[in-house]
């Protein structure tokens, strides 16, 4: 059932964020080129499946394979698109109440989290019974995204501010894995607390895919605050 979850939220996730874009890409037709996700988000979902499947990142010697191979490329990539397309007009005419309200995501991958807890696989630590605050964004993203998007110029300090926080909340959190993984001693334990099981399919999906694409969607939503204003 709990894998069930995973699954299907990441199909759910998955075609949101296509029929968004093909949304983006009518509104614009013949206006501004819109940036192309599509393909690297397919081709990222292959690469975090080759990774779980080759079982490479259950090696836990150092070097740290799973932030070097998961966490850093991602960073590169989505620094890369920032810097690419942060002046892109086409950002304009997409949504920002839509890439808001997609954060409210993190309440459901905050359940799953904790059920993934209760199964043994992740600490404590590392839910909403620990220090793990991230369903906060999930939550507040209803009410932001239904009435502060609604008028950017006087809500853009807050927007803005709200977008870091959840980036930094989402780093916090794989911060609090990586370091139950490689240096348990933070957290009071001498073997680590992580299992193995959580770089594998499906669990994967979260710090390979579901989280990623949270922190993606701040980086558009912060370009949109930037190019809006």
């Amino acid at each position: 059932m709990l894998e069930s979850g995973y699954i299907g939220l990441t199909i759910l996730i998955l075609g949101l964020i296509f029929r968004g874009y093909l949304s983006w890409k009518q509104k614009t037709v013949g206006l501004n080129k819109v940036p192309q996700i599509i393909l690297p988000i397919i081709v990222w979902t292959v690469y975090i499946m080759i990774l779980s499947f080759s079982g490479i990142l259950r090696n836990l010697e150092l070097p740290p394979r799973f932030p070097l191979l998961l966490f850093l490329p991602f960073f590169i990539l989505t620094s890369l698109f920032f810097f690419k397309y942060k002046d892109n007009a086409a950002f304009r005419h997409l949504p920002l109440k839509w890439t808001t309200l997609y954060q409210s995501f993190r309440i459901l991958v905050e359940t799953l989290l904790l059920y993934t807890f209760y199964k043994g696989i992740i600490p404590k630590t590392a839910t909403f019974e620990g220090y793990n605050f991230d369903i906060l964004i999930g939550i507040s993203a209803i009410p932001i995204g239904l009435f502060l998007v609604n008028n950017i110029q006087k809500n853009k300090s807050l927007l803005l501010a709200w977008n870091i926080v959840g980036i930094l909340m989402i780093l916090f959190v794989g911060f609090i894995i990586g370091t139950s993984f490689y240096a348990p001693f933070i957290w009071g334990s001498e073997t680590p607390t992580v299992s193995l099981e959580f770089v594998s399919f499906p669990y994967i999906l979260i710090p390979g895919f579901l989280a990623p694409s949270g922190i993606f969607m701040h980086v558009v939503s912060i370009i949109q605050i930037r190019n809006k204003t």
